[in-house]
Formats: C-alpha cells, sequence, structure tokens
C-alpha cells in the first residue's frame, strides 16, 4: 500500500516540476519580450520620420510573433517527452 501512494506522489511531483517549468519559459519569453525587444524604438529618438516608425514596429511585432513560435514549439515537443515518459512508466509499471 505504501509503494502506490510513494508511486503517486512521484508522478505528482514530475506533474508540478512540468508545469513549473512550463511557466518558467512563459515569464522569460514575456520578459525577453518587454525589456528587450519593446525598447527597440527607443534608438530611433533622432529620427521623426513615420515610415521609420513603421519599420521598427514591424520588426517588433515579427520578433515577438518568432519568439511566441519558438515558445509553443519548444513546449509541445516538452508536452509530447513528458506525455511519452508517463505512458511508457504506466505500461512497465
Amino acid at each position: 500500500m505504501d509503494r502506490v501512494g510513494v508511486g503517486e506522489e512521484m508522478n505528482f511531483l514530475d506533474l508540478k516540476f512540468f508545469i513549473l517549468f512550463m511557466w518558467v519559459l512563459v515569464m522569460t519569453a514575456c520578459i525577453f519580450i518587454i525589456f528587450v525587444i519593446a525598447p527597440i524604438s527607443k534608438f530611433q529618438i533622432d529620427q521623426n520620420d513615420s515610415l521609420s516608425f513603421l519599420k521598427t514596429s514591424f520588426i517588433q511585432a515579427t520578433l515577438a510573433v518568432i519568439i511566441v513560435g519558438i515558445l509553443i514549439i519548444v513546449l509541445n515537443k516538452f508536452k509530447k517527452v513528458y506525455l511519452l515518459k508517463k505512458l511508457s512508466g504506466k505500461k512497465n509499471g
């Protein structure tokens, strides 16, 4: 009976680490977008050309979309690894 409880506790810890890892990745991407990509427009202070602002906004939007896309791909791969690990553990156990 104790053995079943220990296995369930380990599964719960694995799930907690999985969720923690996902949130750390999401928060890291958010911080990068806020503190690195958003201030790119600060470097245009001496230019008042509206086309230049449009180019900068396009670059910022493109970088943000690329980061979110990479985040989705990484989280999806990590989810697949986690699920395969859990499914193979259930078959063996």
